[in-house]
């Protein structure tokens, strides 16, 4: 599996990173097949091919590639050869030395290396030269040549690396020395960590163990026993580094008196502009803002950093101090590409009627972050200032990045200050729809807020019918206590005028009050009107309660017949299917549902169906489903865990890549697209891995790369 996933990696590193490959139309079809993980059948297209293009070094590298993932290292590396016969490239000699070390060909492999190094002087060449001679035991070797990546592109896994060399030489200070480094250019890295906590045990440096213990338990967010340790260590030594690093500890378990004290500890040992700005963090988190000016106001006259900076112009901010925000909004901007403060600093001009300025800046700071708070504060000012146009271009181009129910009920406003007054209805109508999917009372605000602005529009239309409905919609949010006000508002409605929606909505009420005959009465007056999904789905809805299961499913299907993509029909035939006990058919109207449509409540009746049958993989798949669709990523990636760890599912590795992606979880997120590719071989999650990687950094990928090969070759 590793094996495999670093080979596909290897082949997309190097035909996106150190060199271009150029695809031509003929070998389309054999690339598809190898993206989508059918190397045997890309095998053979490829050799169809060579046999019209002998002398295409390309379809040689392609077709050797292939092979690695047949395990046929030996045909790889013929292939490999012939590429080298036609043309020299880094690339052939490099996938060539990737062969030969996996057939333990080292001495030909490090040979290839060179020969590479010679034509490009590449980083993650040298590192590979340092696996191979770490493989043999050659450890001089091996530290000259990650110091050779270090040069060329420093990062932490490289000094970690050489670390590692360092110690199975003995040369333990050395290692030290590396390992702090990796951690300084990492601090959360828990590899790291744990790379000099067994070294300090090696070193007999107790108290650094123990430090050390800490630091693992607080990346791993056990901050309990890791604030317990360090404790302990006070009591044996008080110095800066334990009484800081105890802040941080106690910041982070939201202990912000506890963190003051100790960041004050630490500062009486010794002044440094970190204890004096986490101090002052600590102290803005429980409203000591005046003390916590004064602690970033010290650490900025020691060093001068665009994060004090940046915490003042927040508390001025969050203090409606808006004119001294935007003064340290610009010295955090001066200092570093920063989107909170540009989007705060815009916050601030808006809160300040100042609406020119956002529009002046614009074009310009929209090309650095193509953020939706920003399109929707540009069209908002625009809105203020009767750029009416303008505004409406800008709430388009958020919409585009995601739809907002307050983008769309800003859509609405301008419309109405246009006097196009059925487009402000159609655009309150969709953000009624998107908060209907909310929960809480927020959620109830906003949808009473909508309904009754919608209700002013219908009669500036003349639609008195429908303001008096949304009258009722209006009462039938606050609870079932007002369920027959609501009836009353909408019968009021009917008396106006007619309308299936308006019908439906009464039988809804009336099925909330258990009022079955009546209800059924509304749905078919509704449907006298019109033929409505929605009418049959009630009818359906209030059959099913009444225990009328036959007739229900019949509703269902006539519902089905109007409109094939409603799922809410589908979610209704399977809670049918669960109160008849056919679990096996509830899931599937449940997933045919959740493929129209995503939604919670699909999601949790799922999952209590996955869990009646003893699917607990794909009930806890599910649990994780809801918690992505709230960006609660981290809680989600726990729950697809356990679901992997009962059953590996392709789908699974796929979400939790998108969950790890979020939380820049690159290295993660492009494991997990791989193995999904690996268990299904349709392509279905191709376009996930391969758009996350063009997404990574030169550094990311190398850095990747080489972890993968590790688990075969070099950490022992």
């Amino acid at each position: 599996m590793i094996k495999k996933i670093f080979l596909l990696c290897f082949f997309v590193f190097f035909s996106t990173f150190l060199f271009a490959d150029v695809e031509n139309d003929i070998s389309e079809q054999a690339d598809l097949l190898f993206r989508n993980g059918d190397y045997y059948k890309a095998v053979i297209e490829y050799t169809k091919l060579l046999k019209e293009e002998k002398e295409d070094a390309d379809l040689f590298l392609k077709r050797g590639d292939a092979k690695y993932f047949l395990d046929n290292y030996n045909g790889a590396i013929g292939d490999y050869s012939s590429a080298l016969d036609i043309e020299i490239s880094s690339r052939a000699y490099v996938s060539r030395g990737k062969a030969e070390l996996l057939c333990e060909q080292y001495d030909d492999a490090i040979k290839d290396f060179n020969s590479a190094l010679t034509i490009e002087n590449s980083a993650y060449v040298h590192a590979l030269l340092a696996c191979v001679n770490f493989k043999k035991g050659n450890y001089i070797e091996a530290v000259r040549n990650t110091t050779n990546a270090i040069k060329v592109l420093p990062n932490a896994l490289f000094y970690s690396r050489r670390g590692i060399a360092y110690q199975s030489m003995r040369q333990y200070y050395n290692a030290l020395h590396d390992y702090t480094t990796a951690i300084d250019m990492e601090s959360d890295n828990l590899e790291y960590y744990t790379y000099r906590y067994e070294l300090y045990k090696v070193m007999k440096k107790f108290d650094s163990v123990d430090e050390d213990s800490a630091a693992i338990d607080a990346i791993n967010e056990d901050y309990d026993s890791a604030i317990k340790k360090l404790t302990e260590i006070l009591r044996k030594k008080q110095n800066y580094d334990i009484y800081y690093n105890l802040g941080l500890l106690k910041s982070k378990a939201g202990d912000n008196l506890g963190a003051i004290n100790d960041f004050t500890s630490s500062i009486e040992m010794k002044k440094t502009p970190e204890a004096f700005f986490e101090r002052g963090k600590a102290k803005a988190k429980i409203n000591k803002y005046n003390s916590a000016v004064e602690d970033f106001n010290t650490s900025l006259k020691m060093k001068k950093t665009a994060a004090a900076y940046f915490e003042i112009a927040e508390i001025y901010f969050l203090s409606k101090k808006y004119e001294q925000a935007i003064e340290f909004y610009n010295k955090t901007l001066k200092m570093e590409q920063n989107l909170e403060a540009t989007v705060n600093r815009w916050n601030c001009f808006y809160e300040l009627n100042n609406y020119k300025s956002i529009i002046l800046e614009k074009m310009s700071v929209v090309s650095q972050f193509n953020d939706i708070r920003l399109w929707d504060l540009s069209a908002k000012a625009e809105y203020k200032i009767g750029m009416y146009k303008e505004a409406l271009r800008d709430t388009e181009r958020s919409l585009k990045i995601s739809p907002k129910t307050e983008t769309y009920v800003l859509v609405a406003e301008i419309y109405e200050k246009m006097k196009e007054y059925r487009k402000a209805i159609l655009n309150y109508t969709i953000a009624i729809d998107i908060e209907k999917e909310n929960v809480g009372f927020i959620a109830k605000q906003n949808l009473k807020n909508f309904y009754l602005k919608r209700s002013d529009l219908y009669l500036l239309i003349d639609r008195k019918d429908l303001a008096q409905a949304d009258k009722g919609y209006f009462s039938a949010i606050v609870g079932s206590y007002q369920n027959n006000v609501a009836i009353a508002e909408l019968t009021k409605s009917l008396e106006i005028k007619q309308n299936a929606e308006v019908f439906i909505a009464r039988g809804e009420l009336k099925l909330k009050n258990q009022d079955y005959k009546e209800a059924i009465t509304d749905f078919n007056k509704a449907l006298k009107i019109k033929q409505s999904a929605t009418a049959y789905l009630y009818i359906g809805n209030t059959q099913m309660e009444m225990n009328k299961y036959d007739e229900s499913l019949k509703s269902f299907n006539k519902s089905l017949q109007i409109d094939a993509n409603k799922d809410e029909t589908y979610h209704a035939i399977a809670k049918l299917m669960e109160k008849k006990g056919d679990y096996d058919k509830a899931i599937t109207y449940c997933t045919k549902a959740l493929s129209i449509r995503e939604r919670r409540i699909y999601y949790i009746l799922r999952a209590s169906l996955y869990e009646k049958i003893l699917k607990n993989d794909l009930a806890m798949a599910d649990k994780g489903n809801i918690k992505i669709m709230f960006g609660n990523y981290k809680e989600a990636i726990k729950d697809y865990t356990k679901s992997l760890e009962i059953y590996e599912n392709a789908f699974v590795y796929a979400k939790r890549g998108e969950a790890e992606e979020k939380l820049n979880m690159y290295e993660e997120a492009l494991k997990d697209y791989i193995k999904a590719i690996e268990l299904d071989k349709t392509g279905k999650y191709t376009q996930l891995k391969e758009n996350l990687f063009s997404r990574m950094s030169q550094e990311q990928k190398v850095v990747f790369e080489l972890k993968e090969l590790e688990d075969i070759l070099f950490v022992e």
